[in-house]
């Protein structure tokens, strides 16, 4: 099984080429002056697939990070995948971005996961140190998701502003936006055991949607003057 991953949601692209779960192909893509991440996605799925000699019709399956995260960086990446899917009908497996940070965790302790969702919220959810959820990803409010911090039996991962907040408290995290971690090797792993254990149909590609835990910003047009 030749799987193709990509993740436009964070604040890099990862883009990864496995074969059967071994990855044979990483990329990491960081935003430039001129353009946000996503635009070079599909640039560079066209150079590895080249650099391997291989054409899409190689690919088995494809996997993306369905976020939370950006909403353009989502929308971008899921549409993608959807599009390939469907021209190729092949799986495509949706993973949840805390899901995928969660695997730093070498530890024998459940990963907290928590990033600012603006407004007072956060995006949260907890794993097992077997990678089963716990809590599946939602937003609460910040004073709750605080509360969970507070925990010590909670391995803590967050974004760069969760981190600041809650090192003020005097709470311990790792904060994945400082570290170079790979998490195309992790989203390109959670795939293949994914798409190994799944049900006939259940990664269809029309099955996979946005993790929109909350709904997009939408800026209103300015009433016009008459």
């Amino acid at each position: 099984m030749r799987i193709l991953t990509f993740d436009t949601s964070l604040d890099k692209m990862y883009i990864t080429l496995s074969l059967e779960g071994k990855v044979i192909d990483s990329r990491i893509v960081e935003n430039s002056k001129e353009k946000y991440h996503s635009a070079y996605l599909i640039p560079s799925i066209v150079e590895i697939l080249k650099q391997k000699s291989l054409t899409m019709q190689d690919i088995s399956a494809i996997g993306v990070n369905i976020g939370p995260g950006s909403f353009t960086g989502i929308r971008a990446g899921v549409t993608v995948a959807r599009v390939i899917g469907q021209s190729l009908n092949i799986p495509v497996a949706g993973v949840p971005s805390l899901e995928i940070i969660s695997r730093i965790n070498d530890t024998q302790k459940p990963s907290l996961c928590m990033m600012d969702a603006r407004k007072n919220m956060v995006y949260t959810a907890k794993y097992d140190n077997m990678g089963n959820v716990l809590l599946k990803p939602q937003s609460l409010g910040l004073e709750d998701a605080i509360d969970i911090a507070k925990n010590d039996e909670y391995f803590i991962i967050t974004d760069n502003k969760m981190h600041q907040l809650l090192a003020g408290l005097g709470i311990e995290s790792i904060n994945y936006q400082q570290e170079n971690y790979d998490f195309g090797q992790n989203l390109a792993e959670l795939t293949y055991k994914r798409l190994k254990q799944a049900n006939d149909g259940e990664y269809n590609w029309y099955n996979c949607k946005p993790l929109y835990i909350q709904p997009p910003p939408i800026t209103m047009p300015k009433a016009v003057k008459v």
